[in-house]
């Protein structure tokens, strides 16, 4: 795509799958799963049974994988985008998003009515408003503390489809590099700003960012996509040398090594399966692995029972992988459930804004007078 947002004929390279952006996936969900089950789930109390091990020192830092899960993020959506109606994108999301998380949260709510107990115990009604998946916007715990991120995600997703919706869908990727140097900008002059207001900082650079490797893998360096991606690592960085930083930066050169058609072509054995777990996993693994390490985990046990932990954990992932996400009968009722319901509210979203940029188009063109 050109800068000014005119199609051109995608490489060769970017029609096919890059199967090593489903290794990432994994690598992030097990960074993160480190993270909590070694580091956090101790540190924050709910597993009090068992203590830290030395170990916990590298865990800490693993939290960085959801960074790498934004950056992914950004660079599927701006693969995936183009051609998309408002209603395919939306329904399509959702399709990847909602009926997962939902069983996820009725199995953690079952974890939690068995074992949670005072820590992580569920009331009827946070678990019907984390079934938004925006509980913090209406007041409500998440009944999983990993769930903070999708709230991310989703306001990522509402960006892009309101571009689709108002016919910018194809000129996603050419946006990415501007919408990373307003950031730079707002955080140069308003760091509170940028961490306080959707989109104008924060967590949001580690989508631009993955957006517009996208963008340069796809067709190539340009000084207006290096601009942006260099305005996006800047607030990475921090253009600091400490751990945090110098981590960060190893993540987004992870993330760069997808710029070589070499990496990008490679075929990985298990690839489909390893990214098809990987939001399960997400969805699972913090609070049941707590509640489970907490029950039974202790200083004589500990490694056994972490090593039962992530293998239930990981079954129980799978189930919700094949059963839920890839069984056809499920595919077919969720795809017809959020077509019914979303994607004919979204269909006259769409009409209303077609509307109203014909009514503008025969305005500007002169044949419908403007109101005094």
């Amino acid at each position: 795509m050109s800068e000014t947002g005119a199609p051109t004929v995608p490489r060769a390279a970017s029609r096919a799958r890059v199967e090593i952006i489903d290794y990432l996936r994994l690598l992030a969900a097990i960074s993160v799963m480190g993270f909590h089950y070694l580091y956090n789930g101790i540190n924050n109390g709910k597993v009090g049974s068992i203590s830290h091990e030395p170990i916990a020192r590298i865990a800490e830092h693993a939290h960085l994988g959801v960074n790498l899960f934004f950056m992914i993020s950004g660079f599927v959506i701006t693969a995936s985008v183009r051609g998309k109606t408002a209603r395919q994108f939306a329904v399509g999301r959702a399709l990847r998003l909602y009926p997962a998380f939902w069983v996820a949260v009725g199995i953690t709510t079952f974890f939690a009515l068995v074992l949670g107990g005072e820590r992580m115990g569920v009331t009827p009604q946070q678990v019907l408003v984390n079934l938004t998946m925006i509980p913090s916007l209406l007041g409500q715990p998440y009944v999983d503390g990993v769930y903070w991120t999708l709230l991310y995600e989703l306001q990522f997703y509402v960006m892009v489809f309101a571009l689709v919706l108002f016919g910018q869908g194809n000129r996603v990727a050419a946006l990415m590099p501007a919408w990373a140097m307003l950031m730079l900008y707002v955080t140069m002059m308003s760091p509170r700003l940028a961490d306080d207001v959707p989109y104008l900082g924060g967590y949001f650079v580690w989508f631009a960012a993955g957006a517009i490797i996208c963008s340069i893998a796809e067709s190539g360096w340009s000084a207006y996509r290096a601009a942006g991606l260099l305005a996006a690592y800047i607030p990475i960085s921090d253009l600091e040398i400490t751990t945090d930083s110098l981590l960060k930066t190893l993540v987004f050169l992870l993330m760069m090594t997808t710029l070589s058609p070499k990496v990008r072509s490679l075929r990985l054995p298990g690839s489909a399966t390893a990214g098809g777990l990987t939001y399960p996993i997400y969805l699972l693994h913090a609070h049941i692995g707590y509640m489970l390490l907490d029950t039974f985990a202790t200083e004589s046990n500990k490694w056994v029972a972490y090593a039962a932990v992530v293998g239930f954990v990981l079954i129980l992932a799978y189930a919700l992988h094949r059963l839920v996400e890839r069984h056809p009968a499920s595919r077919r009722f969720w795809a017809w459930l959020l077509g019914a319901t979303l994607g004919r509210a979204v269909d006259l979203l769409q009409s209303l804004v077609d509307r109203m940029r014909a009514l503008e188009a025969r305005r500007d063109a002169g044949k419908v007078p403007s109101k005094p």
